[in-house]
């Protein structure tokens, strides 16, 4: 998943993501959660659910680029 975004989005992506443990990873941008495995079944997304999460990047960044 972090290939993914940095590939599309840069070493500048505005997400940050935390290793929890145990297997548990929260994908965070802009202080909204995106992912979290733990609610999401304990299961790492697969291509469609990693489009829509890249989605969400894409209008976080578009969004504060229109308020700048």
């Amino acid at each position: 998943m972090a290939t993914e975004i940095w590939h599309d989005f840069g070493a500048d992506a505005p997400v940050t993501l935390i290793p929890v443990g145990k297997g548990n990873l929260t994908l965070r941008a802009d202080g909204k959660a995106l992912f979290d495995r733990k609610a999401e079944d304990g299961i790492y997304p697969e291509m469609k659910r990693l489009r829509e999460i890249k989605k969400q990047i894409w209008e976080l960044i578009e969004a504060k680029e229109a308020g700048a």
